[in-house]
C-alpha cells in the first residue's frame, strides 16, 4: 500500500482497476457445538490483487490476513466453544484489495452434537447365521470331487467362526472364517470328498459352522458305489441284522424277558429269512439244529445234522468257532456222557491252543462238567472282557454268576463295573446283588462318579436306607453339590440318616428359593452348630429371616445373634449376593454403619442387579466419561452386582470367545436398595464415601440436578479434580463448574486464594470469559490479560474489559500488542471506549475503511491525536477506490494539522485523476490545495494541473476578475503547452488567456484509456480514405490526436484500442467543424475558416474583406520574417 501512494504522488495512473469476484456472495454453514470448524472461499481477480481480509465477529478468525495474487484462497476457523443448539455466529468478512472492498456476509449455525458419531460406534446387530441348504446328498464316483455350500449372515456385528467336520472322508478348505470372508452377506464354504476314506453304501458326517451364539450342522451323506468283490453288499447288511436279531432273541430269553417258545419262534423266522436272502450257509443250518432241539424236533434236527455233518468235518481249519459250535450242538442230539467228554476235550484243545474267544468260551461254559463252580467261570469272563470283548453274552453270563452268589462280587474294578452298568441297563440286578454293592461301595476310598450312578440306579429300584446311606456318605467324602445332588441329600435328611455333614450338603445343594421352608431338624442343627460356607450361610440366613414372622417365629430368635453378626462380617467384607440383600434389606439399621463397614454401605445406593439373558457372557464392564478405566464385575450364573454411580454410564459385556459385546445382549437390570427407605441409614454412611470418586462424581451430579450450590459443591469439585483416574475431559468439566461458581455464587473477596484451584489450561471460550470478568472484580488485571491473551475475549463483558485494558494500557504497556489489538476492536464494537483505547487503536488499528472511520470519528470527538490513523484511512480508501464524503472529510482534518505531502500529493493526484478519467465530481477543497501548493512552490503531478485547469475552465469568465488566479492559470497553460500537452478545453480559455501558437486552429480528439494501452485512430476527413494515426498518450489515462479542421469539414474517426490480450474498436463518430470564430481572431486559420463561413453564407462583403486582410497579413510577414534553414 506504501508504495501505491508513492506511485500515486507521483502521478501513477489510477485507470486500471482489477476486478475482483468472490465465489459465494453470502457463506452459510452448520457446525457443531463446542467445536471449532474450518472453511474456505475463493476470490478471483482480472489482475493481480494485494491487500488484506478481515471479519467483524471475534469467533472467526482468518488463518491468512494478507494475500496477494489472482486466485486467492481464504482460509478461517469459526469457533462454536460455549454455544448451543441453534445459536447463530453473525458477521461480514471484506476483502481490502486495490480491487476494492468486498463485502461476504456469513451465518454459521450451530448444531447439536450428534452423541452416535461422537462415540464413533457404529450400531452393529448379532450376526445370525443360516445355511442355503443343510442336506447335502452326493452319489460319488471314485475320483475325489470339491463340493460347497453358502453361509448367510445377517447382522453387522464383528464374528469369527469356527468349522470342522466330524468324519474323515469330509475335507475342508478352512477351519475358520471372519467377517472378511464374507462377500455382503454371504460366504462359501468349500469342501472336498474323498473317496479313500469312505465305505461301500452310505457314509454319513456332519459339518459344524460355530459362533459364539449358533451351532449350526451341515449333513453330508454320501453314496459310495465301491464294488465289493467278495460279496454283494446289501446281503452283507441283511446278513449283519439276522446275527443281531438273533443274539437279541437270545439275551432276552436268557433274562427272562421272553419266554421261550417266542424265542424259537422269532428265532426260526429270522433264520428262514436270511436263508431266503443269501441262500445256503452252514451258521444257520447249526443254529436251526439248535432251535428244533429246544422245541422238541429231534427228529428233523438229526436229519440237518446229517446232511451238514461232512461237510463240516472237511473245513475244520477254515473256522474252528463254527466246528466247535457244531460239536456243542451235536452233543444235544449225541446224548452220552462218554461222547460229550470227548466234545469236551476236543473243544478244550481250541481254547487252550490260540482260539480263546469268547465263543468257544460260551461253548465250554455248557459243555464243561465244572461249570457249577461259578468262581471259575466269573475268572475266565473276566479275562476274555478285560482281553477287549465287547460281547453281550459275556455280560449277561458274568450278571447270572453275581446275582446268583453276590458274594463274589468283592471289588469294582472296570470288569466289575462293566458287568454291573450292564445289568442296570436291562435291569436285572437282584436285591442281593445291590445289597452287595452298597456294601463294597461302602468300603471303597476312591471310587468315580459312574459308581455313584450306578449306586442311584439300584436305590431307585430297591429304596433300601443301607444303599441310600453308602451313596449319600460317598457323595459328601467326593464333596458333591447342587440342584442335581439335592433329591438324594432331601431323602437322607427325610430319612433320618445320621452322616457327618449332611445337613451342610443339603443346604449347599438346595435350590436357593428363600422362601422354601426347612425340616425343623436341620434349623435345630445350624442353630447351635454352623459350618456352612459364606454363600450357604447367607442363604440359611436369608431363609430364616424370610419366614420369621410367619413359620420360623418360634425358632428365630436363637438365630438373632448369629444372623447380626454374619450380616455385620459381610458388610466388612464388601460382599453381595441375591441371599445377602435379603439380609441387607432386613437388618440394615445406622447402628451396622462403623469404620469397618461404612465404605461398603455408602456404595448401596448405587447398586443394581443385572440378569443376562445369554450363557455367552463372562463379565460385565461399566465405563464411565468421567474416568479412564472402567470396572469390571464377573457374573456370577447369570447374575452380577454392579454400581451405577450415573445415568451416562456405559455397559458392554465381556463373552467367552474374549469379544466386548453390547447392543447384543439382552438383560434386566434393577435398583436393589429404595434410597427413600434406607435414607437415614446411608446418610449415617456418607461420609465414608468422601474418598470414593465415583460417589463424588455421582453426589457433584445430584447437586446440580437439585441446584444446590454450596460450598460444599465447591469442596467436592476441588477433591474430585484432585483424583487419580480422571479423565481430562471430565476435570475440565468440574474445572468448568468451579468458574461458574465462583461467577455466580462465590460471595467472599479472596478470589486470589481461590485462583490457584483453578486450571487454566484447555478452557472453552465462555469459561475463560467467566474467569475474566472473576479476576477483572478481583482486580487481578494481570492475570485476566493473561488469559485474554491465550483464550480471547468474545465471551467478556466490554465494559468490564475497558476497565482491565485501561489499566494495561496506562500502567503496564505503552507499545504494540496484538492481545490489546483484539481487545480494543472487541469492546469498540460493543461501544465501549475511552480516550487510552481511542489513542491506542489510532496508533495500531486496521480495519475495513468503515471501521477505521468509525474509531478516527470517535477519536475526533474525544479530542485524541488522530494524525497517524489519518493517514492510514487516507492510504486505506485510496488504495480500495473510495470517493466519498468521509474521505474528504478525513483528509480536510488531516490538512488542517501538519500533513506529509506525501499522503497530500498523492490525495490531490487521485482525486484529480477521478475528476479527469471518471469525471467525478471533485471537492473544492482538492482545488484549493492544489492552488495552495501551487503558490508554495510544491511540485505536483501533472494530472493536479490539468484538473485544477479544467475546473477554471468552467467558468472562464471569472479569471477577468482575479488578476492573480488569471496568471496563474496563464502560467500553467504555457507550462502544459510548452510540454506538448494539449486539450480541448484550453480552447474555453480563448480571449481569457493567450492561448500558444502551438495549439492555435487544432482540433483535439481525446480517448480516455490505461497508458499501457496502445489507442490508435482510423479516420476520414470529408469521405476521403481512411487514414490511421497512433494516439499521443500523456502517461496517466488520456489519449490525444490533433486535427487542422476548416469550416465545413467532416471528420469520421473510430477507436482501436490494443491491450496485453486483445483488441477492441468502438463505435464511429462524425464530427462537423461548425465553430465560426469570434471577434477576435488569432492567426491565419482562424481567418481562413471566416473567409470559408462568409462564403458559406453568402456574404460577399464579408469575405472580399477577409480576403483582403488575410492577403495584406501574408504580405506582411513574408517580407518581414525570413524563415532560417
Amino acid at each position: 500500500m506504501r508504495d501505491y501512494i508513492n506511485r500515486l504522488s507521483r502521478g501513477s495512473s489510477i485507470i486500471k482497476v482489477p476486478k475482483l469476484s468472490c465465489s459465494e456472495e453470502q457463506i452459510t454453514m452448520d457446525i457443531m457445538c463446542n467445536t471449532v470448524a474450518t472453511g474456505s472461499f475463493i476470490c478471483d481477480a482480472t489482475d493481480k490483487v494485494y491487500g488484506m481480509v478481515y471479519a467483524d465477529n471475534e469467533r472467526v478468525k482468518i488463518l491468512s490476513e494478507q494475500f496477494g495474487g489472482t486466485h486467492i484462497i481464504t482460509e478461517y476457523q469459526v469457533d462454536a466453544s460455549g454455544l448451543e443448539e441453534n445459536d447463530e455466529i453473525e458477521g461480514t468478512f471484506t476483502v481490502v484489495c486495490n480491487a476494492g472492498e468486498k463485502k461476504i456476509p456469513f451465518v454459521f449455525r450451530c448444531m447439536k452434537e450428534n452423541q452416535d458419531d461422537i462415540r464413533n460406534h457404529v450400531k452393529t446387530e448379532a450376526v445370525v447365521l443360516h445355511i442355503d441348504n443343510e442336506e447335502n446328498t452326493i452319489i460319488h464316483k471314485d475320483e475325489a470331487e470339491q463340493f460347497e455350500c453358502v453361509l448367510i449372515k445377517s447382522g453387522t456385528e464383528e464374528t469369527e467362526i469356527d468349522i470342522y467336520a466330524d468324519a474323515d472322508f469330509i475335507e475342508l478348505e478352512k477351519d475358520s472364517l471372519s467377517t472378511d470372508d464374507f462377500a455382503g452377506d454371504r460366504a462359501v464354504i468349500k469342501y472336498i470328498v474323498n473317496p479313500q476314506k469312505m465305505h461301500a453304501g452310505n457314509n454319513y458326517g456332519y459339518i459344524h459352522i460355530v459362533s459364539y451364539m449358533q451351532h449350526l450342522k451341515i449333513n453330508v451323506s454320501v453314496i459310495c458305489k465301491k464294488a465289493d468283490e467278495s460279496e454283494d453288499f446289501e446281503v452283507r447288511t441283511e446278513e449283519k441284522l439276522a446275527r443281531y436279531k438273533l443274539t437279541k432273541l437270545y439275551l432276552d430269553f436268557r433274562m427272562k424277558k421272553i419266554k421261550k417258545e417266542k424265542w424259537i419262534a422269532e428265532s426260526m423266522q429270522t433264520v428262514d429269512r436270511i436263508r431266503g436272502i443269501k441262500g445256503t450257509d452252514v451258521f444257520y443250518d447249526i443254529v436251526q439244529i439248535q432251535l428244533l432241539i429246544a422245541s422238541g424236533r429231534e427228529e428233523t434236527a438229526t436229519q440237518i445234522y446229517n446232511n451238514i455233518k461232512k461237510d463240516i468235518v472237511g473245513r475244520i481249519g477254515e473256522n474252528v468257532e463254527l466246528y466247535c459250535y457244531f460239536l456243542y450242538v451235536s452233543t444235544l442230539i449225541v446224548r452220552e456222557e462218554e461222547y460229550t467228554a470227548q466234545v469236551l476235550s476236543q473243544v478244550k484243545k481250541f481254547f487252550e491252543n490260540g482260539y480263546d474267544t469268547y465263543r468257544i468260551l460260551w461253548i465250554l461254559f455248557y459243555l464243561s462238567t465244572d461249570s457249577d463252580n461259578k468262581s471259575i467261570r466269573l475268572v475266565r469272563i473276566k479275562d476274555v472282557i478285560n482281553s477287549g470283548c465287547i460281547s453281550p453274552v459275556m455280560y449277561i453270563e458274568a450278571m447270572n454268576i453275581i446275582n446268583a452268589q453276590p458274594v463274589l462280587l468283592r471289588v469294582l474294578n472296570q470288569f466289575e463295573m462293566q458287568v454291573i452298568n450292564y445289568g442296570c441297563r436291562n435291569d436285572i440286578i437282584s436285591e442281593k446283588l445291590a445289597m452287595q454293592i452298597a456294601d463294597v461301595v461302602a468300603n471303597e476310598k476312591n471310587i468315580n462318579i459312574n459308581t455313584l450312578i450306578i449306586l442311584k440306579k439300584i436305590y431307585d429300584k430297591y429304596e433300601k436306607d443301607e444303599i441310600l446311606t453308602v451313596l449319600v456318605t460317598q457323595m459328601v467324602r467326593m464333596g458333591m453339590t447342587g440342584e442335581n445332588c439335592f433329591e438324594i441329600y432331601e431323602k437322607g435328611v427325610l430319612r433320618g440318616l445320621k452322616i457327618t455333614r449332611l445337613y451342610e450338603f443339603y443346604i449347599a445343594s438346595m435350590p436357593k428359593k428363600t422362601d422354601r421352608q426347612l425340616p425343623k431338624i436341620v434349623l435345630m442343627y445350624f442353630a447351635y452348630d454352623n459350618t456352612l460356607t459364606d454363600a450357604d450361610k447367607a442363604f440359611l440366613y436369608a431363609n430364616v429371616v424370610t419366614g420369621r414372622d410367619s413359620y420360623y417365629k418360634n425358632i428365630y430368635e436363637g438365630y438373632e445373634r448369629n444372623i447380626e453378626i454374619y450380616v455385620y462380617e459381610q458388610l466388612k467384607a464388601g460382599n453381595i449376593s441375591d441371599n445377602l440383600v435379603v439380609l441387607y434389606k432386613a437388618l440394615l439399621k445406622t447402628q451396622l454403619v462403623c469404620d469397618d463397614t461404612g465404605t461398603f454401605v455408602s456404595k448401596m445406593p448405587y447398586m443394581y442387579r443385572m440378569q443376562c439373558f445369554s450363557d455367552v457372557v463372562r463379565y460385565v464392564h461399566v465405563r464411565y466419561p468421567q474416568f479412564t478405566e472402567e470396572t469390571v464385575y464377573e457374573l456370577s450364573g447369570e447374575t452380577a452386582y454392579i454400581c451405577m454411580y450415573g445415568s451416562d454410564c456405559e455397559i458392554t459385556f465381556e463373552c467367552i470367545d474374549g469379544q466386548i459385546r453390547k447392543d447384543t445382549i439382552d438383560y434386566d437390570i434393577e435398583k436393589v436398595f429404595d434410597i427413600q427407605q434406607y435414607a437415614e441409614v446411608f446418610e449415617a454412611a456418607g461420609d465414608y464415601g468422601k474418598n470414593n470418586s465415583r460417589i463424588i462424581m455421582s453426589r457433584i451430579c445430584e447437586m446440580r440436578k437439585n441446584s444446590q450450590y454450596t460450598q460444599e459443591t465447591l469442596k467436592l469439585y476441588k477433591t474430585i479434580k484432585k483424583e487419580q483416574g480422571i479423565s481430562e475431559q471430565y476435570k475440565q468439566q468440574v474445572n468448568a463448574w468451579m468458574i461458574d461458581y465462583y461467577y455466580h455464587y462465590y460471595e467472599e473477596d479472596d478470589f486470589w486464594h481461590e485462583y490457584n484451584y483453578v486450571d487454566t489450561d484447555n478452557l472453552t471460550k465462555k469459561d475463560a470469559g467467566k474467569l475474566i470478568e472473576i479476576l477483572i472484580d478481583s482486580s487481578m488485571y494481570s492475570q485476566a490479560y493473561e488469559i485474554a491473551g491465550i483464550y480471547g475475549c468474545c465471551m467478556a463483558k466490554a465494559a468490564k474489559l475497558l476497565k482491565m485494558t485501561d489499566y494495561i494500557l496506562t500502567n503496564v504497556s505503552d507499545g504494540h500488542s496484538q492481545i490489546i489489538d483484539e481487545i480494543t476492536q472487541y469492546i469498540f464494537r460493543h461501544n465501549i471506549y475511552n480516550e487510552p483505547v481511542l489513542s491506542y487503536m489510532c496508533e495500531y488499528y486496521n480495519g475495513t475503511n468503515d471501521e477505521m472511520y468509525a474509531v478516527w470519528k470517535s477519536a475526533v470527538n474525544y479530542n485524541v491525536n488522530v494524525l497517524h490513523m489519518s493517514e492510514r484511512i487516507l492510504a486505506q480508501m485510496m488504495y480500495t477506490g473510495v470517493h466519498t464524503g468521509r474521505f474528504t472529510e478525513v483528509f480536510a482534518d488531516y490538512y488542517s494539522k501538519i500533513p506529509d505531502m506525501l499522503i497530500v500529493k498523492a490525495y490531490l493526484s487521485y482525486n484529480s485523476q477521478f475528476y479527469l478519467l471518471r469525471q467525478k465530481k471533485a471537492n473544492d477543497i482538492v482545488f484549493r490545495v492544489i492552488e495552495e501548493c501551487m503558490g508554495d512552490g510544491y511540485g505536483l503531478p501533472e494530472c493536479c494541473y490539468v484538473a485544477w485547469l479544467k475546473n477554471l475552465s468552467r467558468n472562464p469568465v471569472a479569471l477577468r476578475e482575479d488578476t492573480s488566479e488569471k496568471e496563474l492559470a496563464q502560467s500553467v497553460l504555457n507550462e502544459l503547452c510548452e510540454h506538448d500537452r494539449i486539450y480541448g478545453f484550453f480552447k474555453k480559455f480563448k480571449g481569457i488567456l493567450d492561448l500558444p501558437y502551438n495549439m492555435q486552429g487544432l482540433t483535439i480528439v481525446e480517448y480516455i484509456a490505461d497508458p499501457d494501452d496502445k489507442v490508435s485512430l482510423t479516420y476520414s476527413i470529408n469521405g476521403a480514405d481512411r487514414l490511421v494515426q497512433v494516439m499521443k498518450s500523456n502517461e496517466w489515462g488520456i489519449f490525444t490526436c490533433r486535427f487542422n479542421l476548416f469550416y465545413g469539414d467532416s471528420l469520421e474517426y473510430t477507436f482501436i484500442v490494443n491491450d496485453s490480450n486483445e483488441q477492441a474498436s468502438t463505435e464511429p463518430v462524425v464530427c462537423e467543424y461548425k465553430d465560426i470564430p469570434s471577434e477576435n481572431t488569432d492567426g491565419r486559420i482562424d481567418m481562413l475558416n471566416d473567409c470559408l463561413a462568409s462564403r458559406q453564407q453568402h456574404d460577399l462583403t464579408t469575405l472580399r474583406k477577409l480576403m483582403y486582410s488575410y492577403c495584406v497579413e501574408e504580405y506582411v510577414t513574408r517580407e518581414m520574417f525570413t524563415i532560417v534553414k
